[in-house]
């Protein structure tokens, strides 16, 4: 561990040196600058701690993809409520849960562009979009295996990613976040004129999906698969987050200048999470399609999707592995949730059923204006506050 105090910054390239060559060890060793950002790794709740020292023993493959001790508490209450949901729930509910599990897909891709490396985006309504027509055009002519279909919209849209990564190459903060606005409206336009000149306002029809013979028929057959899935995600997510990569990524956002020094690929690592970021982004889209049934740009034209996801992200925790999934939660059930309020405290005639979504988008931005000021580790730091105070009291 080092002294915080040493870790100053100067505007001049001599100053700098003479900065970080005064960073010391506890022993009182020199540290070099690639080993100051090598100790970085990410904590669950996103905030750097620093790693291991050199004499302990390397985290194993398999306890990093589960986690140990508190980490896997948040996994295992998920696929608890998960399972109690799935045998239990209405279908109503259930119905909900996997426009939930979808969303949360696309919020984790958004979560590791912004909440791990730090580059805003709001393009990622353009992307849902870009996924699901990519499905839906394979299957335009004839029927594609539902996991090809997948795999292709993934592909697709990690190209794409790719290129829209340009700009984060040499902007950030509010201007990348303006290029990505542009790269929305951009992609609605192109998919808006080709559905009009191949198939009309109609939009197109994509098939059931069928896994190795299993059809997708019902909502509880969606939400197995969609829990499953989401599960293996965040195990990968996790993984990610806090292996090599994932360290590289928080020293980006952290201080860029430090990681370049330290000999980390900012150019690679910056696209390569854009990439990643819409590869998730485009399968939650993928799986909208296949949901739905149907496919029309105006399903993704509303730049309120993307607000959404920016709300979703902040709301659950940036830079937390299961953040993502609990602002999903929270943005998808609580539009049903004020509609059975304004039902059992007799607002019906206050709150008009066209008025939901206007009542949702009121609470979730007080709320998230509330955690950016109060809590910006959002609901998962509420929740460790709350679990550390209780384990203090036993």
């Amino acid at each position: 561990m080092w002294p915080r105090r040493t870790l100053r910054t100067s505007t001049s390239p001599a100053g700098g040196a003479r900065d970080l060559g005064q960073i010391r060890s506890r022993r009182g060793v020199g540290v070099s600058p690639k080993q100051v950002v090598e100790p970085v790794a990410v904590a669950e709740g996103g905030q750097p701690h620093v790693g291991r020292s050199r004499g302990a023993r390397p985290m194993s493959p398999v306890r990093r993809l589960v986690g140990s001790g508190s980490n896997v508490g948040p996994l295992v209450a998920m696929v608890a409520v998960l399972v109690v949901l799935g045998a239990t729930g209405s279908e109503l509910w259930i119905d909900v849960a996997n426009l939930a599990i979808i969303a949360a897909l696309g919020a984790i891709g958004l979560d590791l562009l912004l909440g791990h490396t730090g580059l805003i985006s709001v393009g990622n309504a353009g992307l849902l979009a870009i996924g699901a027509f990519v499905v839906a055009g394979v299957n335009r002519e004839m029927e594609v295996p539902f996991v090809l279909a997948v795999v292709l919209s993934g592909i697709v849209c990690g190209i794409v990613g790719m290129i829209v990564a340009l700009p984060a190459l040499r902007i950030t903060g509010l201007y990348l976040a303006i290029a990505t606005m542009g790269f929305h409206f951009v992609t609605i336009w192109a998919l808006r004129e080709w559905q009009t000149r191949q198939v009309g306002d109609s939009g197109l029809v994509v098939p059931i999906a069928t896994i190795l013979g299993w059809e997708l028929l019902d909502l509880r057959a969606w939400f197995v698969f969609l829990s499953v899935f989401l599960v293996l995600v965040l195990l990968g997510y996790r993984a990610l987050v806090t292996s090599r990569p994932g360290r590289a990524l928080h020293a980006i956002r952290e201080r860029p200048a430090l990681a370049l020094m330290s000999g980390i690929s900012v150019t690679r690592h910056k696209v390569s999470a854009f990439a990643l970021s819409s590869v998730l982004i485009g399968v939650s889209g993928a799986f909208t399609a296949y949901y739905i049934g149907n496919v029309s740009y105006g399903t993704f034209q509303s730049f309120h999707i993307a607000i959404e996801y920016l709300a979703m992200v902040i709301l659950g925790g940036l830079g937390t592995v299961y953040g993502p999934v609990i602002g999903a939660g929270v943005i998808v059930v609580l539009p049903y949730v004020i509609r059975e309020l304004r039902l059992v405290l007799g607002l019906a005639d206050v709150i008009e059923t066209t008025q939901i979504y206007l009542v949702q988008g009121a609470v979730v931005g007080l709320v998230v204006s509330a955690m950016v000021i109060f809590q910006p580790r959002g609901l998962v730091g509420i929740g460790s506050s709350m679990s550390r105070l209780f384990r203090r009291k036993l």
